[in-house]
């Protein structure tokens, strides 16, 4: 039985409208024109690419976008959970910000701060996505105290070459924000300056290198000195030199060409946490086979025990379900085997040890975190390559081991 019928223009609207049912089931490629009926539980994602809306190569005229924009406005406020333009115009941006029941919105074009500083009325917003070489950051400025500032976890600006850092104290009263992502910008003392005084709460910051937007040691020293967790990788203030040094060291080592990445001799600049050999290509392989050469621990007491030796514990958060945490764990195995009697390996299923979360701060599954005399050294998250992992025991003064 419908709990509920959107309706949506009977010409329809271009893009691709997905139902999916929170708690399980096949998500379900709907067609967006005329009466949508939801059952209870459904929810909608709407993706479109208004340069390239109706699929036949063409980009859209002004006009078409304009349409759009109209038939976006005239949807009821709670249509979409996710929505994803393309090609976005300040007139789209508008609209779709009338969508309150929004928790994912990524938008990608040509708008401006002034589109921006219309998505302050959205409560249930947690991630938001601007990619824009027009938009410059003074949008923010109208998000401050607003219902989606209140509501966002993780902010994402992408190609915003444009941006001014002195905007990012706008969100400095974003209660929840944790996560800043910069992609194809570079990443200044400036701007890491900017982040540590207007966003004390956020924990963690990537930063997608590229040529001529790779990030600085001294900002990378910076940013971890802080406490932040950059690119997966977190380290106590005293080790954040160390790290700085160590990063920089891997990228002058790292070969000009990737004709030879995922074959041991060297790494793509911007891998590690979700890039590499040791992974390869998840979708449709099988996890290596395990070995038993972690230790398996459920007791909170019983990493107590390990941790007051006299041998630093590598310990792997996992979970059955996570899929990369299945790939990662034959690669734990591979670096605590190597170090012999100079590296403890511990794996904890989150699932079966309720405690692990809590006490080591973890939102997410694979996390690994390197402990001595009972202190977090190091940790990263999202998966990484046996050499990636080496440099980082060799950096924290673990001996041994030898990539592969």
């Amino acid at each position: 039985m419908s709990a509920r019928v959107i309706e949506f223009p009977e010409q329809g609207i271009p893009g691709t409208l997905v139902r999916y049912t929170e708690g399980g089931g096949e998500p379900v490629e709907l067609d967006a024109r005329g009466p949508v009926a939801l059952s209870s539980g459904s929810r909608l994602v709407y993706v479109v690419d208004a340069t390239d809306a109706d699929g036949a190569g063409e980009a859209l005229g002004e006009l078409d976008r304009d349409a759009l924009a109209a038939a976006l406005a005239q949807l009821p406020s709670d249509a979409f959970v996710v929505a994803d333009l393309s090609g976005a115009t300040d007139a789209m941006v508008r609209a779709i910000a009338g969508q309150r029941a929004l928790r994912t919105l990524v938008l990608a074009g040509e708008f401006t701060d002034e589109g921006v500083a219309a998505l302050g009325g959205m409560p249930e917003l947690a991630d938001l996505v601007l990619e824009s070489p027009r938009f410059a950051g003074a949008g923010l400025d109208a998000l401050a105290g607003s219902r989606t500032a209140a509501s966002l976890d993780s902010l994402v600006l992408s190609e915003a070459t444009a941006f001014r850092p002195e905007h990012l104290r706008a969100l400095s009263e974003a209660p929840h924000l944790t996560s800043l992502t910069f992609e194809g910008m570079p990443v200044d003392h400036t701007l890491a300056g900017a982040v540590l005084a207007h966003l004390p709460r956020v924990a963690e910051v990537s930063v997608a290198e590229r040529p001529g937007h790779a990030l600085a040691p001294a900002v990378l020293e910076r940013l971890l000195a802080a406490g932040l967790c950059v690119n997966g990788i977190a380290a106590p203030p005293e080790y954040a030199a160390l790290f700085a040094g160590a990063a920089a060291e891997a990228a002058e080592a790292a070969p000009p060409s990737s004709a030879d990445a995922g074959q041991g001799e060297g790494e793509e600049e911007g891998e590690g946490e979700n890039g590499g050999e040791d992974e390869g290509d998840m979708d449709g392989e099988e996890a290596p086979e395990e070995r038993g050469v972690l230790r398996e621990v459920v007791e909170e007491d019983e990493l107590e025990r390990l941790l007051a030796g006299p041998v630093p514990v590598l310990v792997g958060l996992t979970a059955p379900w996570c899929g990369p945490c299945a790939f990662l764990t034959p690669v734990l195995e591979d670096v605590v085997e190597a170090r012999g009697a100079a590296l403890t390996g511990v794996k904890v299923d989150i699932d079966r040890a309720a405690w692990a979360q809590e006490r080591f701060a973890v939102l997410g599954v694979p996390t690994v975190l390197l402990l001595r005399d009972g202190r977090e050294v190091f940790r990263f998250s999202g998966t990484a390559t046996r050499r990636r992992i080496d440099e980082w025991l060799t950096t924290a003064g673990v001996p041994g081991g030898t990539a592969r």
